[in-house]
């Protein structure tokens, strides 16, 4: 049996209606014999320059899950049957998107810094705020929160990118890839996002844990920078076609031996550390 019968197989078990349609044709989509090309787009020490709209995706351990992407491409594990059934969004894969054009670097910094949470004014009426603390501007930002005399309480709380990306202050994760999402292709696996607030709310039950259910039907229409505003889940998966570049983390980046196999399994995609330059064109 082959893997994209195998999915077909669960999708039709598990899915109905408008959800089972969105997953067929994802999957359709996931295999379509179509050629990326990856135009080269940089030299060693270039500044890396993130499109809207451009997806990264985060990976544990060293290269310990680097070759099965590599195969198998960005897969829902509920399809792989490695779930565990604790994910809040099932069926689907999580991807960082990019919300504006920016700098790889600039985005670094902003997500390698802390989730301040602050409530202004008091009472039934206060009004509560999110906001990214780019790294290091945590005494400045809450220098100025202390003297606001309508800001009494504030919270803070690590970035889900610090989690789930190489970042300036944590080592867990050495590994992202880069998607090129410009693609009419790459557009059209995308659109299936559950996060797309277009998707029916009986549609996305069966994309959901059913405890975390009624609170996401009203985030995806109020998400600010906790929930994250920075989050896509794409149905069933994206092909690894896709990928135009790998960031790494400073473990890897100092292990030459890593560099080079990185490289020799994709030949046409950049590799750029966390100052967001190109170290391997």
């Amino acid at each position: 049996m082959t893997s994209q019968y195998k999915y077909i197989e669960y999708a039709n078990k598990t899915f109905k209606d408008k959800a089972l349609e969105l997953v067929l044709k994802n999957i359709e989509l996931f295999y379509e014999d179509i050629e990326i090309e990856h135009i080269k787009k940089y030299n060693i020490g270039d500044d890396v320059k993130l499109s809207k709209g451009t997806f990264l995706h985060g990976i544990s351990g060293l290269l310990d899950n680097f070759d099965w992407i590599l195969e198998n491409g960005f897969i829902a594990i509920d399809f792989t049957g490695k779930s565990e059934g604790k994910n809040k969004i099932k069926n689907s894969i999580g991807m960082w998107n990019i919300q504006n054009d920016i700098l790889l670097k600039d985005y670094i910094n902003s997500y390698s810094g802390i989730t301040i949470t602050y409530t202004i004014g008091r009472g039934p009426g206060a009004k509560k705020v999110s906001e990214l603390v780019p790294f290091h501007k945590f005494d400045e930002y809450t220098e100025q929160i202390n003297n606001n005399d309508e800001i009494w309480t504030y919270w803070g709380e690590k970035t889900k990118e610090v989690t789930f990306l190489p970042s300036l202050v944590s080592n867990k994760r050495q590994i992202a890839f880069i998607l090129d999402m410009e693609s009419d292709y790459a557009q059209k696996l995308a659109s299936a996002d559950v996060w797309n607030t277009k998707l029916d709310e009986e549609t996305l039950i069966e994309f959901l844990d059913y405890r975390y259910y009624p609170e996401f039907i009203n985030l995806r229409f109020e998400k600010n920078a906790t929930t994250t505003d920075r989050e896509s889940a794409i149905i069933f998966g994206l092909p690894s076609k896709l990928i135009e570049g790998v960031l790494v983390g400073r473990t890897i980046e100092q292990n030459k031996e890593s560099l080079n196999y990185i490289k020799s399994k994709l030949p046409n995609c950049y590799i750029c550390n966390l100052d967001g330059k190109v170290i391997v064109e």
